[in-house]
């Protein structure tokens, strides 16, 4: 299973690399495609924020895998003050922001290590939705939900054993479900 990605706005495209270079099977690295989407075209004035869901419907599907869109905007949903990342279920798409991922100056030369390192799991948690997987109990889980940056540091970006046998290779179904 193949993972593209597309950056939109301000992401280091070694960052992206990186994420591409580092993934975990079954998942492929892809290519970065490009990508004509303006996150401000998105933009909430009123918030400061990307509509998440309004980015991922204008992202095209993917045909060979899953398509993330990396941002470096702020993402909201209308019923949450904030996401890292948005796919539908059983999709082709998805969408990642390294807004809140970043850890700030306070960590120092760690800084981009770890920005890289919840990057790739967030891509891979997302990719997972995209594949038909919810959210999951194990804790170290790429799938187990991480309402922080900090959780997401105690997941690995692998998945476990229940949602690896779960994961849906096919085609995708386009379902209009979403899990954020």
């Amino acid at each position: 299973m193949r993972i593209d990605l597309t950056l939109i706005g301000r992401v280091p495209r070694e960052a992206a690399e990186e994420v591409l270079a580092r993934l975990p099977p079954p998942w492929v690295a892809g290519k970065i495609v490009p990508s004509r989407l303006v996150p401000d075209d998105f933009l909430d004035p009123g918030r400061g924020q990307v509509d998440a869901g309004q980015l991922l419907e204008a992202l095209p599907p993917s045909r060979a895998g899953v398509l993330v869109a990396l941002t470096h905007q702020d993402l909201f949903l209308p019923v949450m003050a904030h996401v890292c990342g948005l796919a539908p279920l059983d999709g082709a798409r998805a969408v990642v922001s390294i807004a809140r991922l970043d850890p700030g100056a306070r960590e120092g030369r760690r800084r981009e290590k770890l920005l890289r390192r919840r990057m790739l799991v967030e891509v891979v948690h997302e990719a997972g939705h995209a594949r038909g997987l919810v959210h999951c109990p194990v804790p170290a889980c790429a799938m187990h939900a991480s309402l922080t940056p900090e959780l997401m540091d105690l997941k690995s970006p692998r998945y476990c054993p229940s949602c690896l046998a779960g994961l849906r290779p096919g085609e995708p179904q386009g379902s209009p479900r979403r899990s954020p």
